[in-house]
């Protein structure tokens, strides 16, 4: 490993630690708070999301849910439909991290280079389950996604 790598890849290890705490994702861990989520049955819920990152427009969503299902989202104060899969729930929220951990078992398909990989850092509630705040940061690159949960109001 040459010394310019060691040192990025140190210096990128002390930056997740330092980031509010945010434990690695790994598989089981979002299985564990996936779990506890569905156990919670909330199904009528208003969260606010912030995400930004390097390569994406930064964002804030408000999403309320009914009945288990979206019934409205804005983004940035603009209505907007959302797909199947990206609604920005909590359960699509479990969707995209499921997709986050594959994507990072292939580091070049987020633009690595060869010998750099990716860092999934997360933190969940610990009564609810909940997603509390993701980041994302590939190794070798500035393709970081930072997504923060700044209010969440749950029943």
């Amino acid at each position: 490993m040459t010394v310019k790598r060691t040192i990025a890849l140190a210096a990128m290890l002390v930056f997740c630690i330092a980031c509010s705490r945010l434990q690695p994702l790994t598989v089981d861990g979002l299985k564990q708070a996936e779990t506890k989520w569905r156990s919670q049955k909330r199904n009528a819920y208003h969260l606010v999301i912030e995400m930004s990152g390097d390569r994406v427009e930064t964002g804030r969503f408000e999403v309320n849910v009914l009945g288990g299902k979206v019934i409205s989202l804005r983004r940035n104060n603009l209505v907007i439909v959302p797909g199947s899969g990206q609604d920005y729930s909590m359960d699509g929220l479990f969707h995209m991290l499921e997709q986050e951990l594959g994507l990072a078992e292939r580091p070049s398909m987020l633009g690595a280079p060869e010998g750099y990989s990716v860092y999934l850092n997360a933190r969940f509630d610990d009564a609810t389950g909940r997603l509390i705040r993701y980041r994302r940061i590939v190794g070798g690159t500035s393709h970081s996604i930072d997504v923060n949960i700044v209010s969440f109001d749950g029943q």
